[in-house]
């Protein structure tokens, strides 16, 4: 068998993973899962706000950080998304608004790849892409559009061309660009960086594999010039200097700001770890639309493999310092301190610690790979039915987690990500023009930022119509889409008649009697009887 793979074309064997895991991810995109994440739809609709208008749903020009909960969301998804809105003639859905994150996720397929091949060899390169293409993880997040989602493929291509540029100094430049790229894909990512890049660079300087020359001077000013316009950010969120308007940029003041969530005491700290350790133990966060059970994040047989390899990592790495020798095993290194950094920093939900992910995925295929070689030195046809087995394991997961995930799962990301909220809107607004009806009332739980991006209103219209509640600020109380007026939340005890309503199906109930009622999933649209007559 190993005859035969050496005699296959050296390209094949990545090509045919790197399809496999852009298959898992590409597939029925825009529709499974149906529905769409709250966060997902507010980022969709600031960058259909910003391609027309640019402006978010705050009113701010060109911002380097989008309005939505109050509290924001990084920018760099945003801009990812406009020119696929510009192909898509001006619109925006949910296969539009999920391909960057697809296409980010299938590069870092072939980024760890090469990174592994080049720090190891091809071998641990091919187990470290087959097993990231087969992640229960990385499938499921690379099937929503979130902003914070895009933080672990850019901080991989970061350390791929880190490396690259300890050989070749060119490649420094684009790590400091990947880097630097981090700080507009989650906040909670701006204190990874720093310590990721500190850790990194006093290595390659101890061991002359870096010097200061124009590329490491050119890499430090771009990364810099990149940091900038977020240092003002949190000089403007911490009231030390006002909001800054320019017609080309605005770094905002925002209602809310996510400096609060970094933890800075040890208790914090401690909790926190505690917190992200439960997750990493469990592989569930409680939230069934997150993590689907059994498989977890990396199936029961990569935790395995994780300990393993974590362990060999710290283990090569403390001997090596000892040493004083270079080995690429401390950028594995390296990498679980920034993930260890973003568990001390924040509490571990699931994208909190999106730092934590694949550093350890990177530790599993080392972890894989340890084994497999340590069983060939006792006896190499031994290692080949190891090999086998492990890799059938794996694929059997792989074939059980898809089962799940394009079944049951579907019917719980149903619920959680509101399939059906979309349908019923456009049915309402048609129903509206039929009848004459100008309000749409919506259930609260359908969630504000999905009316936003199921009517497409334009920003400026937008924000010359909405309506707050003091108690809700900043989600709007109501806002007008060509003339008609659109409330987000329904008050029970006032049911009008000379609105259509948006519930869901625990509602039913309370209208079915004077309202003809049109289902779409959990949700129904109820148009009142005497508008139909």
């Amino acid at each position: 068998m190993e005859k035969v793979l050496k005699k296959l074309p050296a390209w094949l064997l990545p090509a045919l993973i790197l399809l496999l895991g852009a298959a898992l991810r590409l597939v029925f995109l825009g529709a499974i899962p149906a529905g769409m994440h709250q966060d997902e739809s507010i980022v969709a609709w600031n960058a259909y706000a910003m391609f027309h208008e640019g402006i978010d749903s705050a009113g701010h020009r060109f911002p380097i950080y989008m309005a939505d909960w109050g509290d924001g969301h990084s920018p760099l998804y945003v801009w990812l998304t406009i020119p696929l809105i510009a192909l898509n003639g001006g619109h925006v859905n949910s296969f539009i608004s999920r391909i960057p994150q697809a296409i980010v996720a299938i590069l870092t397929l072939l980024a760890v790849y090469d990174l592994m091949r080049r720090m190891f060899n091809r071998r641990l390169g091919l187990w470290t892409m087959f097993l990231l293409a087969i992640c229960p993880w990385h499938v499921m997040t690379s099937r929503w559009g979130l902003d914070v989602d895009l933080a672990p493929g850019f901080l991989i291509f970061g350390l791929y061309f880190f490396v690259r540029g300890l050989e070749n100094k060119k490649y420094l430049l684009l790590s400091a660009l990947c880097y630097g790229l981090v700080l507009y894909c989650y906040a909670v990512m701006w204190p990874v960086v720093p310590a990721i890049l500190i850790v990194q660079i006093l290595y390659g300087l101890y061991h002359k594999k870096l010097s200061i020359d124009r590329y490491s001077i050119g890499a430090s000013i771009l990364l810099f010039l990149l940091a900038v316009p977020q240092f003002l950010f949190i000089m403007v969120n911490s009231k030390l200097i006002p909001e800054i308007c320019l017609p080309f940029l605005t770094i905002p003041k925002m209602g809310g700001y996510r400096g609060g969530e970094i933890a800075f005491s040890f208790s914090e700290m401690w909790k926190n770890l505690r917190t992200a350790l439960s997750l990493l133990w469990h592989q569930n966060t409680g939230a069934p639309q997150d993590i689907l059970l059994p498989w977890g994040l990396y199936y029961d047989i990569g935790r395995v493999f994780i300990v393993i390899g974590v362990i060999c990592v710290v283990v090569q790495t403390v001997k090596i310092l000892i040493k004083k020798e270079f080995s690429y095993v401390f950028f594995l290194f390296s990498s679980l301190v920034g993930g260890g950094v973003n568990c001390l920093i924040v509490a571990a939900k699931l994208h909190q610690v999106d730092a934590l992910f694949i550093p350890l995925l990177l530790c599993e295929a080392y972890g894989v790979y340890t084994v497999l070689e340590w069983i060939r030195g006792k006896k190499e046809a031994l290692s080949k039915i190891f090999s086998g087995v492990i890799m059938a394991v794996y694929l059997l997961c792989l074939v059980l987690f898809q089962k799940d995930y394009y079944t049951g799962y579907q019917e719980v990301a149903d619920a959680y990500l509101a399939a059906g909220v979309k349908e019923c809107v456009e049915y309402a607004l048609d129903t509206c023009e039929e009848t004459g009806l100008r309000t749409i009332t919506v259930e609260q739980g359908a969630q504000w930022s999905r009316l936003l991006l199921f009517t497409e209103v334009l920003p400026s219209d937008y924000l010359a119509t909405v309506e707050y509640d003091p108690n809700m600020y900043p989600a709007p109380a109501s806002f007008e889409y060509n003339g008609i007026r659109i409330n987000t939340r329904i008050n029970y005890d006032f049911i009008n008649h000379e609105s259509i309503y948006i519930i869901y199906y625990t509602d039913v109930p309370l209208l079915e009697n004077d309202y003809e009622l049109t289902q779409f999933y959990d949700w129904y649209v109820a148009v009142p009887k005497t508008a139909l007559q």
